[in-house]
């Protein structure tokens, strides 16, 4: 140990400290006396990351850690409002802030790269979870209340209704019961809607006495934070806190139910899970998971294969999960099968010997993840805290082990197929501790009803949440992207802009524009589900996973920054990868686009599967898809977006899968889309930016010069069903260009802000987004998991009149859509992006837009609020709704 670690931090003792190379830096153990425990990743990445977590088992299906994580954040000794949570979002600089309640923890977790506010957030966080005022009103709200009709309402009530709509979630909680029973994994730790009204307040407080104390504790840190300064906010709370006990870690289960039945209104499901043995060694752990990325990883892998054997796709729920403390390995089929004949293949499977290149591609795929520590809209120490608690709430060493150098242990085994292979037999097939889960088609019980006697239940508006804190200007704390150089060049003919980025890794992509809308449009749905799952696609996977990278293919589009109803629809492939294996990638894409088949055998019995999975979770994806759908109906624009992702793309799949011509169009399209001309590629890497390109000619002389012929129609009816559980609403803003178009997105985030507590209040929505999009000239307001979403409509109606008078709230509201448009990005993508406003022309105006943003004013915010009202009765209000019931 180097003599300049300081081993005693206000209390806290260095237990263990160990180097984390990926990283450049280390991983320090640290315990206080009252039995809390720290988990210190030292690195030097300016997101810094912090996690506030207690042991929280379920004790029922009653949801109490569900219940004791919303309301720990609804009102504390030092912030008493019950809005604390969404007013301390509004005055921190943060790129992420929200709770987690998994299987057996629960973690409150911040991520940002101001670390003042980081570390008040964590101030906020420990006074939150240790001195909760936990009150009677708080709680009606949340979990649940009568209602004047008789009928149960409450946002928690509502959220796992709609969570429980998707079959992959009912299956989750049945494995938990089937393979653990009389364990905290046989209870849904979210709570069922039927037993949640048999929860009171008075259970959740005696909950939090037993959990949330010291003892219990386990804070996480990462990044550049100061270690001194966290330790010293931790032990000053910690100081006059009784120590309490530490909930025990799960215990080893040796056996559990051999079958195990529930039921789903819609989807019928057959899985087999197993149970693997505890005390695993790393290299166990690690080999693991390339198994399950060989049997499972891509839509040829073995266990794929075997569940269209029994006639569908395979099963939600199939995979290696770690969310218990011993993990399980779970495959099945999309039907009703038996459970025997189901065993029989899954061993049969098994038990057949992967071939060399299906386990290479696993373990580069695997190094790839283990390597790629960049932020990709999302904060890197927010991912790595729920591997590292994870395994600490587990009684697992908290050690990652992809950051350990097991990986490389991994490629120097002399026989890894046979490695696996033993593990396979050891771990599954001669494990007798496996369970089948069936999901069978039944309607769900009719809900439940208040108990006879109960008054309903009152909601009170919530106490004013105080001043704001104190904090520098915003235009000092908010700091805008160094975008990396771009180079501009060309390869065989084809643009490409290179970046040059540090970092292992590689990425790249090949876009062409397509017109919009037309006959490739309503192809392109079929075209993308197909292609992973066709010849090119399983060979590809194969070869460009064993190299270490990843490719994929997908739509996107890209509103004009003048006119927001003029979209370009672009396809791209994109690929990323270890940056010395690139060439033999990019040669491996050339040598498989120019000479396999894009297209898989029963190409239309895939569609006619997709199609009807798609409409199987319509209601747990209800608010995404109407968001698509009331934009539409104020921006012709998102029809390309809508049938890619919408409801449209249900009805084009079905039609495609009808066509008497579908493998020769689809052959047809995969030629027009990737001749050369009118590509253009993007690349970033850790190289000299006049070698990038060179990279990029292996691929692109596979490809062809040009193509010919027409795509026949498609001509699909166009369905529109229900979207239960959603309310949306759209309004049209201004183009991109527009000097109001910096006051509209922070309109949007002040009715983030004002509607929030309304609509939860009246109608029990899980979630509401308020949301301007400023490149495509749209405001979006969306509820998720909306029990009375027609009373939901009415408040978004009434926007304009929810609106406070911002006052000091004009900075929050500032501060908030900056956060929007300033994602935490790598600086891969900061690259991409700019090349992106590049091509499409938004260069000039983004430096604008982002310097407006800072200096918007309140009466640049009511010109905006002014436009969502109309100015007198005749007039029409430019809106439209939907919303079902």
């Amino acid at each position: 140990m180097s003599a300049s670690v300081v081993t005693d931090l206000h209390g806290f003792r260095l237990e263990r400290l160990r180097p984390l190379p990926v990283l450049g830096g280390s991983l320090g153990e640290y315990r206080h006396a009252s039995g809390a425990r720290l988990l210190h990743v030292a690195a030097p990445d300016e997101s810094g990351a912090l996690s506030v977590s207690f042991r929280t088992p379920p004790v029922s299906d009653a949801g109490h850690p569900h219940v004791l994580e919303h309301l720990v954040l609804m009102g504390s000794r030092r912030f008493p409002s019950r809005d604390a949570f969404q007013a301390w979002q509004r005055w921190q600089l943060l790129d992420y802030l929200n709770a987690s309640t998994t299987r057996d923890w629960t973690a409150f977790t911040a991520s940002g790269t101001v670390p003042a506010d980081l570390l008040d957030t964590l101030d906020f966080l420990l006074d939150a979870a240790f001195h909760p005022l936990l009150e009677e009103g708080a709680f009606r709200q949340e979990a649940w209340r009568a209602l004047p009709d008789g009928s149960l309402g409450g946002v928690i009530l509502s959220e796992m209704t709609g969570a429980l709509a998707h079959p992959a979630r009912r299956l989750r909680e049945a494995t938990g019961a089937a393979l653990f029973p009389d364990s905290a994994y046989a209870w849904a730790s979210g709570g069922t809607p039927q037993a949640l009204p048999d929860l009171s307040v008075q259970d959740v407080r005696e909950y939090h006495a037993r959990y949330y104390v010291p003892a219990n504790l386990t804070v996480f840190a990462y990044g550049s934070l100061p270690l001194p300064e966290i330790t010293r906010r931790v032990a000053s709370v910690l100081r006059d806190l009784p120590t309490g006990e530490a909930a025990p870690a799960p215990r080893p289960v040796t056996g559990g139910l051999p079958e195990l039945t529930v039921t789903h209104p819609r989807s019928a499901q057959t899985l087999l899970a197993w149970a693997l043995p505890d005390g695993l060694s790393p290299l166990e752990v690690q080999g693991l998971n390339v198994l399950g990325l060989a049997l499972l990883g891509h839509p040829d892998a073995p266990l794929h294969r075997a569940a269209r054997a029994l006639g569908g796709a395979l099963a939600d729920g199939s995979g290696l999960h770690a969310d218990t403390a011993q993990p399980v390995l779970a495959a099945g089929v999309a039907a009703d099968v038996d459970g025997g004949a189901l065993l029989a293949a899954l061993l049969e499977t098994l038990r057949a010997p992967l071939g060399e290149s299906e386990v290479r591609s696993a373990l580069g795929r695997y190094t790839l993840s283990a390597l790629d520590t960049q932020h990709h809209g999302f904060p890197y120490g927010v991912g790595l805290s729920f591997d590292v608690l994870g395994a600490a709430h587990h009684g697992h060493d908290p050690l990652p082990q992809t950051l350990s150098g097991v990986v490389q242990a991994l490629h120097d085994l002399p026989d890894l197929p046979g490695f696996l292979a033993d593990l396979a037999r050891r771990c599954v097939i001669s494990n007798p501790h496996r369970s089948v889960v069936r999901l069978r088609v039944a309607p769900d019980p009719d809900a439940r009803r208040a108990p006879a006697g109960s008054a309903p239940g009152e909601v009170r508006e919530s106490a004013p949440s105080g001043p704001p804190p104190v904090r520098a200007a915003l235009r000092d704390r908010v700091r805008l992207p160094e975008l990396p150089a771009l180079h501009v060049g060309e390869v065989l003919g084809v643009p490409a802009y290179s970046a040059r980025v540090p970092g292992a890794l590689t990425q790249f992509s090949l876009t062409r524009d397509l017109p919009t809308p037309g006959a490739r449009l309503d192809w392109l749905p079929a075209y993308l589900h197909l292609l992973p799952r066709s010849p090119l696609g399983q060979a590809l996977t194969r070869e460009v996973q064993a190299l270490g990278a990843t490719w994929s293919v997908n739509a996107d589009t890209t509103h004009d920054p003048l006119d927001p109803a003029r979209v370009t629809l672009s396809v791209t492939l994109n690929v990323r990868g270890l940056s010395a294996r690139m060439p033999g990638v990019t040669a491996a894409l050339g040598r498989a686009w120019a000479s396999l088949d894009p297209v898989p055998p029963g190409a239309a019995t895939l569609l006619r599967e997709r199609a009807a999975q798609l409409r199987t979770l319509l209601p747990s994806q209800a608010a995404p898809l109407g968001m698509l759908r009331a934009a539409l109906a104020v921006n012709a624009g998102f029809a390309a977006r809508e049938a890619c992702d919408g409801t449209t793309s249900f009805d084009l799949l079905d039609a495609a899968a009808a066509h008497p011509a579908l493998q020769e169009t689809l052959r047809a399209l995969h030629a027009a889309l990737w001749v050369r001309a009118d590509l253009r590629a993007v690349m970033v890497a850790d190289a000299p930016t006049g070698t990038l390109g060179s990279a990029l000619r292996p691929l692109l002389s596979g490809l062809p010069l040009t193509a010919s012929g027409a795509l026949p129609p498609l001509n699909a009816p166009r369905s529109c069903p229900d979207l239960p559980g959603a309310a949306a609403l759209a309004w049209p803003t201004v183009p991109f260009a527009h000097p109001d178009a910096a006051a509209f997105t922070v309109l949007g985030r002040a009715l983030q802000d004002a509607l929030h507590g309304p609509v939860r209040a009246q109608g029990g929505a899980y979630a509401v987004t308020v949301r301007a999009l400023p490149e495509a000239g749209v405001l979006l307001a969306v509820s998720a998991r909306d029990p009375q979403p027609g009373r939901t409509l009415d408040v978004f109606r009434a926007a304009a009149h929810h609106l406070p008078d911002l006052g000091d709230a004009l900075e929050a509201a500032r501060l908030g859509a900056a956060r929007q448009v300033l994602p935490l990005r790598s600086r891969a993508m900061q690259a991409r992006q700019a090349a992106l406003d590049a091509h499409f022309g938004f260069g000039p105006h983004r430096a604008a837009f982002l310097r407006s943003l800072l200096s918007v004013t309140t009466d640049d915010v009511a010109r905006a609020a002014a436009l969502l009202t109309p100015p007198s009765p005749p007039a029409p209000v430019p809106a439209v709704a939907l919303g079902v019931s």
